[in-house]
């Protein structure tokens, strides 16, 4: 909710003590906090994301906020009206296999704040993947409990390029997948919270002389009970877009009814179904040695890995050769060409037609003589493309590496610049617009491009490249981890008009 509502009248009848829910304690994450960030929103809410990492992992250069390179972590989304805390002993487990822990505190709830916005499933699941772009945290692994496990179906259905795995525990599509006596033992506690919010005194003390819910926590309580009384409110049938492996995870005494448990394992293809016996709902304290093994499994199912590697002339392929790009129109034309095909393809670039690339960028730097551009090794002759030969991919390398310092308008601004050294501009290359045209993928031209960019730049005088592209960008980010590009931690560089986070992710390598 947003303010206070204002204290009752004087006199004023106070209404009855909303129920008040004590809850199980639960151990809390052991292993140390390599990061926590807070996460600015553009209604004014503050998501507050929490990083442990395995010993000896810092938050500096190249393993920013704690993340290692070429290892995705798991993002765990906790449950209503809870903190991510309630994933500790899988926390420390995860942790313990040698990979990091992405932990957010949805909406409203532990450390983060509420916002204006509508609540919604739709916008917490939001502020998770804008946890995910601060952090620069291109793939992750989901593992979600009850509201984070609807959080993590609508990431795993609608964010499909960057979710790993999904394990999901105690999940439902409908408030109608609970039974009738919980749904209405939620709207009368949510409707009880509400009249306290209103109409309740600060300091009451309970029969056993604890603390009764000040007015503003019972209208939080109330807003968050109220969320689970509408919502969500999900096709079954949506769900077969999700493509990542995922194990669906109940206790056998569930709340959650078996038959709506069912119904999600049957719409999600080639879904796992784990039921742990003996168990209820809160599965991450009551069976967290079943969770672990459940969710390390279905991470092993697709334990994607970037191991970083080094550039040479020998990585680049032999069908495909870069050459310095004349400065003719011809070669402008192409390079339009080139981007027309990049932005017309479907996928996480985030590219429009003249948007991005700006009209006019690439023939500005081509007349400077900043491009080079990849051909069949056959239509190159003498170091010179062939009148005739097709453009395969491009990029532009000059000494301009400004990327901006993190103040442009938006939710991100003032969150700060670029955390790399500051060096002479002679020392330093940047590339630009590198882009392969989606007709010659699966040739590793990124790879010969990525060669001849080191070429390039040595001959400029750098000792530095420098990049940056979207943290949206699943293969961009891979191929720059997979060629030994140290990471940087994210800055705010929104593009007006281009459907991406606001946040850009910064590779650099030493040449």
């Amino acid at each position: 909710m947003g303010a206070s509502a204002p204290a009752p009248p004087v006199g004023a009848p106070v209404p009855p003590l909303p129920p008040v829910h004590v809850s199980r304690p639960y151990e809390r994450p052991r292993c140390p906090v390599a990061a926590r960030v807070e996460v600015p929103c553009q209604d004014g809410a503050a998501i507050v994301a929490w990083v442990y990492a395995p010993a000896g992992v810092r938050d500096e250069p190249g393993t920013p906020f704690g993340l290692m390179a070429g290892v995705p972590p798991v993002l765990m989304l906790h449950g209503n009206g809870e903190e991510h805390g309630i994933f500790g002993p899988t926390i420390d487990a995860v942790v313990a296999a040698g990979r990091s822990v992405v932990a957010v505190d949805s909406r409203a709830q532990g450390a983060s704040s509420r916002g204006a916005a509508p609540l919604s499933y739709e916008l917490m699941a939001a502020d998770a993947r804008e946890a995910c772009a601060r952090l620069g945290a291109t793939q992750v692994h989901v593992l979600g409990f009850s509201d984070g496990a609807i959080l993590g179906l609508l990431l795993a259905r609608d964010w499909g390029a960057h979710v790993l795995s999904l394990t999901a525990l105690g999940a439902n599509l409908t408030p109608e997948g609970l039974p009738d006596e919980d749904r209405r033992f939620m709207v009368e506690a949510a409707a009880a919270n509400r009249a306290w919010a209103e109409g309740g005194r600060a300091g009451v003390l309970l029969g056993d002389g604890t603390a009764a819910p000040s007015p503003a926590e019972a209208g939080r309580v109330a807003e968050l009970l109220q969320l689970m009384v509408d919502q969500p409110q999900i096709d079954a049938a949506s769900l077969a877009g999700i493509t990542c492996p995922t194990t669906v995870m109940v206790g056998e005494l569930d709340t959650i009814l078996p038959e709506e448990t069912h119904r999600i394992a049957a719409s999600v293809p080639d879904a796992r179904l784990v039921v742990v016996s003996g168990a209820d709902h809160t599965l991450p304290k009551v069976a967290a040695d079943a969770v672990t093994r459940e969710l390390l499994g279905t991470v092993a199912l697709n334990d994607v890995r970037h191991v970083p590697g080094s550039l040479d002339a020998s990585c680049a392929p032999a069908d495909v050769t870069v050459v310095p790009l004349p400065r003719e129109e011809r070669w402008a034309t192409a390079l339009n060409t080139l981007y027309e095909h990049v932005d017309a393809r479907a996928g996480t670039s985030g590219w429009i037609q003249d948007v991005w690339p700006p009209v006019g960028l690439a023939r500005e730097l081509l007349g400077d003589g900043s491009y080079w551009g990849a051909f069949d090794a056959a239509d190159v002759g003498d170091g010179v493309p062939l009148p005739d030969a097709e453009l395969l991919g491009a990029f532009a390398v000059d000494h301009d590496a400004d990327v901006g310092d993190g103040s442009l308008p938006g939710a991100g601004r003032g969150t700060g610049g670029p955390d790399w050294e500051v060096l002479p501009a002679g020392e330093l290359a940047s590339y630009h617009l590198l882009a392969v045209d989606p007709a010659a993928q699966g040739r590793d031209v990124a790879v010969a491009l990525l060669c001849a960019g080191e070429r390039a730049a040595r001959e400029l005088g750098a000792r530095v490249v420098r990049i940056n592209t979207s943290v949206s960008n699943v293969s961009a980010n891979a191929l720059y981890e997979r060629w030994g590009f140290m990471r940087h931690r994210p800055i705010w560089l929104p593009y007006e008009g281009l459907p991406l986070p606001g946040w850009t992710s910064l590779w650099e390598l030493r040449l």
